[in-house]
């Protein structure tokens, strides 16, 4: 069984609700990709490149910039209604996740009713909570739910203006800077304490977990550094001990294989990860071609990437059905 774990959606009732009460040039943007909300045009495309099933994670978190909380509840509400609606009607095809633009009691409000009346599987988080990071008092009571629950979370990268005013020319801000800012994420996540006081929370990490693979090592030999900046007051501000190295815990979350066409970058995150931590993910439909190059581009890596025949299998379903029927209230779609 194929799992696409990281594709995007955009339920047509949410376009128009956000077009109403909130209108952006980011939603607009949305209205010329049909395949966000067009469930029969998807499932056509799934059939010809062999995907048997999708997770449903909304797209393009910058729209909820700047939201005023009144609408974002009811955001979203539509988003969860819309998703549910598209998995109600295909159970065997899509799996649907809620989503959290921030944490605070109506949030946890609604994402409960999203997991326990709608049946949707996890939440879609940010990679920062308008400038602030993860780790953030105002999340740990999601983070607590998560675990207790099983339920996956799926961090997607946005990188506000905070950084640079000029980040968003030439799509600095999405091409360089969503892999950075998820990698700061995952860091904050460690660094902060979250990831040791809840063991168990299962993260799903976008483009293969950003940078961390990459800088593995030097991450480790900062194990040691830190402790002598801290003693110097040059860390700028307090910090947790960690009672393991840090690559320890960024080997615990999960990360998808929306790299485009890279067998030596996915053979990278592989080795840094572990087999049983990477997902096939593919940022459908975004991207060129309707979002169809970055899904064969992502199979066409695997199997250029030599796997063993058990990595591959883990890869391409095996760790998504684990981890998707672990946190599930309604495991229909994964056969």
């Amino acid at each position: 069984m194929i799992i696409d774990a990281y594709s995007h959606v955009c339920p047509e009732r949410l376009t128009k609700a956000i077009g109403r009460e909130f209108p952006s040039a980011e939603a607009a943007a949305l209205d010329g990709k049909p395949l966000l909300w067009d469930a029969e045009a998807r499932i056509r495309f799934m059939d010809e490149v062999g995907v048997d099933v999708q997770v449903l994670v909304l797209v393009r978190p910058p729209m909820w910039l700047g939201m005023p909380p009144d609408v974002m509840y009811r955001m979203m509400r539509e988003a969860h209604l819309g998703i549910a609606a598209m998995v109600e009607r295909y159970p065997q095809r899509f799996i649907g996740t809620a989503v959290a633009p921030t944490c605070d009691d109506r949030v946890m409000e609604e994402l409960r009713f999203a997991w326990d009346e709608l049946g949707l599987v996890g939440a879609e988080i940010f990679s920062n909570v308008e400038g602030q990071p993860l780790d953030s008092p105002r999340m740990w009571p999601l983070y607590e739910e998560a675990e207790r629950r099983r339920a996956p979370l799926w961090i997607h990268p946005q990188l506000t203006s905070y950084l640079y005013p000029w980040i968003k020319e030439s799509l600095l801000d999405r091409s360089l800077g969503w892999p950075f800012d998820t990698s700061l994420a995952m860091l904050r996540l460690v660094y902060g304490g979250v990831m040791e006081r809840f063991p168990d929370l299962r993260i799903v990490t976008h483009h293969l977990g950003g940078m961390i693979p990459y800088y593995g090592a030097r991450l480790e030999s900062f194990d040691t550094e830190i402790a002598e900046y801290r003693s110097r007051n040059l860390t700028g501000g307090p910090a947790v001990e960690l009672k393991a190295p840090v690559t320890e815990y960024l080997r615990r979350f999960y990360n998808d294989t929306s790299i485009n066409y890279s067998p030596a970058t996915l053979n990278c995150g592989l080795d840094f990860f572990g087999g049983e931590h990477v997902l096939f993910g593919t940022d459908f439909p975004m991207g060129s071609i309707d979002g169809e190059a970055g899904t064969r581009e992502a199979l066409r890596a695997i199997d250029d990437a030599h796997l063993s025949d058990r990595v591959r299998e883990l890869v391409l379903g095996g760790n998504a059905q684990k981890l998707l029927a672990a946190g599930s209230q309604r495991p229909r779609a994964l056969g």
